[in-house]
């Protein structure tokens, strides 16, 4: 997730539309739904680079998968997370007018350097699904891949929950973790991709915060989505950055330890820069997307 100055003038003022700038609907317990047919949201371990964070422990995220492009290098360079044997949920951004046969799917990462551990899985593409109503401004930034063959579940890859359409838990100042294979700070300030796989703890910001500093700092109007989400901290030093598109934003884990996917890492300007947190595309706004796409091709979600 990264946007670079000059492409500032690109964002500011296309994020228009939405008829509120209130904070986000203050519900205080998410409701989960899961494709899988499986148990969703738990990790065989507890405990970022995405900026200012720490590394991820093995199978602390069994769900989060890394996208690459085929061929020799195999390079890694968008997050995805299994919401269902054969599906990943992801960003538009990252596969959009990419051929599914020039894409793979890595399951069981953890180190992207280590050579052939026995639980990592890498998985052909069968199809891409973006949303017929993505923009290049990042409106509507949510895709599904579908793999061709079904990824095996096990202590280091097992599905994450899906939040309820109605009620997804998100109030300002809930605490939420990103994590990621991308760049561990902005390349200008020397980031290089990570190899283990990081995770760094963040706050949702309220809407009309994030817009005011958005507004100031590009000097036009900016107006945000409720399909959008802000996290991060008012004085930055955390967040994602680039190479970590496509990832989950998960809440912290319920009484059962199940950790829910409300949001999609999306967009932002720089990694980590004061009052410019990172934006997330909010899931619950595409629960019925999702189920559309995914019944159409055999697969029903369940609460």
């Amino acid at each position: 997730m990264l946007w670079d100055p000059q492409e500032i003038d690109a964002y500011s003022g296309v994020l228009q539309g939405i008829t509120t700038k209130s904070s986000f609907t203050k519900f205080s317990n998410p409701v989960h739904r899961k494709a899988a047919g499986v148990g969703c949201g738990r990790t065989q371990t507890r405990a970022g680079r995405v900026k200012g964070g720490e590394d991820a422990l093995p199978g602390e995220f069994p769900w989060l998968v890394s996208i690459r492009v085929t061929g020799p290098s195999g390079a890694h360079y968008c997050g995805g997370a299994l919401i269902h044997k054969r599906f990943v949920l992801t960003a538009a951004h990252c596969v959009e007018r990419r051929s599914a046969k020039y894409l793979a799917v890595v399951a069981g990462e953890h180190d992207i350097r280590a050579s052939g551990p026995a639980h990592r899985q890498v998985l052909s593409v069968k199809e891409v699904i973006t949303h017929a109503n993505f923009s290049k401004r990042y409106i509507n930034d949510i895709a599904l891949v579908e793999l061709d063959k079904n990824a095996i579940w096990g202590k280091y890859v097992q599905p994450v929950c899906l939040p309820d359409n109605n009620r997804d838990g998100l109030i300002d100042s809930l605490n939420v973790t990103v994590a990621g294979w991308g760049r561990t700070n902005e390349l200008a300030n020397g980031g290089r991709p990570a190899d283990v796989l990081q995770k760094v703890s963040l706050k949702v910001l309220a809407r009309a915060d994030c817009q005011a500093w958005y507004r100031n700092y590009t000097g036009k109007q900016v107006v945000l989505y409720d399909s959008n989400v802000c996290a991060g901290l008012e004085t930055g030093e955390k967040d994602a950055c680039q190479g970590d598109s496509g990832g989950p934003l998960l809440t912290a884990p319920d009484a059962e330890g199940r950790q829910v996917t409300v949001g999609v890492v999306s967009a932002g300007i720089g990694c980590g820069r004061p009052r410019l947190p990172g934006l997330y595309t909010r899931v619950s706004r595409f629960i019925d997307w999702i189920a559309d796409k995914l019944k159409a091709r055999g697969v029903v979600i369940t609460i």
